[in-house]
């Protein structure tokens, strides 16, 4: 049995996705170096990523952050978890980025965010949709990683 096989028999799920989130990070060698991860690894991390920074900060957080660089394969993450909802906030926030796709480069997305002030309404409400979680992320998650197990470990 694999340390993830055996995360998700843990009995609280907010404890698997800890668990899970544990295994998987212990292959990543530095912030944001992915390259050691699977396609189904770095999902369960970019799902992370989305989730801590607007939940701590709100989605302005997230851009204006390293984390911004992963907008799109976070994107990918949540359409691989059919997390409809948040997909569809998190199309919105794309959307309000005067270039599609949103630039990696942190300078220029700083840039683009310092001159959207005006729209803060707009991140706000965005943010307050999102506050919403519709999705259930942790269950699709846990499902996700269910279904895909022989990718983890």
């Amino acid at each position: 049995m694999t340390s993830t096989e055996i995360a998700l028999l843990l009995n609280n799920d907010a404890e698997k996705i800890t668990r899970i989130g544990e295994i998987i990070g212990k292959k990543i060698p530095e912030k944001d170096n992915f390259t050691n991860l699977n396609t189904f690894e770095k999902n369960f991390i970019y799902i992370d990523i989305l989730e801590q920074n607007v939940t701590e900060g709100g989605f302005i957080q997230f851009f204006f952050n390293t984390s911004g660089q992963f907008t799109h394969e976070i994107f990918q993450a949540y359409l691989a978890i059919k997390a409809e909802k948040t997909i569809d906030i998190l199309t919105k926030a794309i959307f309000l980025f005067p270039e599609i796709p949103v630039p990696k480069n942190l300078n220029i997305r700083r840039k683009i965010l310092m001159q959207k002030e005006a729209n803060i309404d707009l991140w706000d409400t965005l943010d307050t949709e999102f506050e919403k979680y519709e999705d259930d992320i942790i269950q699709l998650t846990l499902n996700y990683v269910a279904e895909n197990i022989i990718h983890f470990d």
